[in-house]
């Protein structure tokens, strides 16, 4: 008891908190993806320890290194910039307080710190928080109490969280850059958000940064394409119903706004919603009040909304398709995704490459200066999601280490976006010869099963088999 209430009076005395969060009672849990970009070292000789902890924290999202090694640990924080260090305080050949001073010595080592203790040396756990230490877990610890740890220790309050990159959003342009910094200072507030921009420019990818960066980070986001939803079951989907409500009610459910209450709630794809829901809408955001269906009264809710569009609304309001109140009411803080990224085509590009060549094993290391002048000359109708989608067809396809220019396929491409499939070394090829070739190269990759490679190259079973049929290219048992 008495390291127990050392424990006490010293975090008292620094005025720490520790907030226990019951899994079990969260709506919307934080998924895997909130992890990604974090990295994570563990240094600890047992090997158990560190397996374990590795298991639970990749499937979380988090990147993870880790080794048995004191001295190797030390080198490795040293060397590279993790996020958080997990450190086993007694090693054989090395002390992890050694270790913790000496981290703390240098000033451009910026990784919070949880210490690894058994029950016999919590005192010294308390001596490493007084030495920088952010926390510390008591051996056996669970899964649970790990994720905790780690996830009150990486939370965005940090004073240098602020400054770190935005992950995923790729490209060093000075659009991209203006980009970010819209996205920090968004963040920041609990405004309504529309982000306008055409399919495949990464709409939902930067509302759930939005998410992520802001004090709502630890609840949950809700995406809705408006799109998919059908018109009858659209208020339903929306707001909710209860038990009874309409013919086929036969139990009550929560809407989409209920899900996200005190998270984010992003609406994609909104100017397809009907003007009835559209005036509901416009009410919830008035009154932060959702009508469930069937309810006589309205439910409180609190939630973060982001709206988003392919469409010109303000066309769409001419029209009469959409309230000008509720674009009005949306568009409180608006984010256009409109302009174009060339400058960020080639770096986009060479991270897909990298991801995709470790995903599918393949032989594809580089792109050849032809192959890069190509990309740059495409029109890209498809925006990033098409550019994501040709240099994975590189990687699954290409058979030897630098992507040359007759290796490119372009879907899709129309005659403002024609982009050169002939290779200058090799003489005119036509573009039947190219999908002939795409398609045997599809086909011998999924080993001739038909519904893998139809799902790959974006067609049907029926289109596969006309185009074999056509080109005589045969099925191998």
């Amino acid at each position: 008891m008495t390291y127990i209430n050392e424990i006490i009076n010293f975090l008292a005395n620094k005025k720490y908190v520790t907030i226990f969060i019951n899994e079990d009672n969260l709506r919307g849990q934080m998924k895997e993806a909130a992890g990604k970009g974090r990295t994570i070292l563990i240094i600890d000789d047992e090997e158990v320890i560190r397996d374990g902890s590795r298991q639970i924290l990749t499937r979380k999202g988090y990147l993870v290194d880790d080794t048995g090694e004191a001295a190797k640990g030390l080198k490795m924080a040293l060397s590279n910039s993790y996020d958080l260090i997990l450190l086993d305080i007694r090693m054989p050949e090395g002390s992890g307080m050694d270790i913790l001073k000496k981290l703390k010595e240098e000033n451009n080592i910026s990784a919070r710190i949880i210490i690894i203790t058994g029950y016999g040396t919590i005192p010294l756990a308390v001596e490493a928080m007084r030495h920088g230490a952010f926390n510390f877990l008591t051996k056996p610890y669970s899964a649970v109490e790990l994720q905790e740890a780690v996830s009150g220790a990486l939370k965005g309050d940090a004073p240098d969280d602020h400054e770190k990159d935005i992950p995923m959003l790729i490209g060093s342009s000075d659009y991209i850059k203006e980009l970010k910094e819209s996205i920090r200072r968004i963040a920041q507030t609990d405004s309504t958000v529309m982000i306008t921009g055409l399919s495949g420019t990464g709409k939902e990818l930067v509302a759930r940064m939005i998410h992520q960066l802001s004090s709502r980070s630890d609840r949950a986001f809700i995406p809705v394409d408006c799109s998919s939803l059908a018109e009858n079951l659209m208020e339903s989907e929306l707001f909710g119903h209860v038990k009874g409500a309409f013919s086929g009610a036969t139990e009550s459910r929560e809407g989409r706004f209920q899900m996200a209450d005190k998270g984010t709630l992003f609406l994609d794809e909104i100017s397809n919603i009907n003007l009835n829901i559209q005036a509901k809408l416009l009410r919830v955001i008035q009154e932060q009040e959702v009508p469930r269906v069937g309810k006589s009264s309205p439910e409180k809710v609190d939630v973060r909304l982001i709206a988003a569009t392919n469409k010109d609304i303000r066309l769409e309001i001419e029209a009469g398709n959409f309230r000008e109140d509720l674009f009005y009411r949306l568009s409180v803080v608006p984010l256009d995704l409109m302009k174009e990224r060339r400058a960020d085509i080639l770096p986009i590009a060479e991270y897909y490459l990298n991801y995709f060549q470790k995903k599918h094993k393949s032989k594809v290391r580089c792109l050849s200066e032809e192959a890069k002048k190509s990309l740059l000359s495409y029109k890209w109708p498809g925006n990033v999601r098409e550019l994501k989608n040709t240099i994975e067809r590189l990687c699954v396809l290409s058979d030897h280490e630098m992507v040359n220019l007759s290796d490119i396929f372009y879907y899709g491409q129309n005659e403002g976006a024609k982009a050169p499939v002939v290779d200058s070394s090799s003489g005119r090829i036509t573009l039947v010869d190219v999908e002939k070739e795409h398609i045997e190269k599809a086909l011998k990759h999924f080993h001739f099963q038909i519904n893998k490679t139809a799902e790959f190259l974006g067609i049907d079973r029926k289109t596969l088999r006309i185009k074999m049929r056509n080109y005589n290219i045969r099925t191998e048992q």
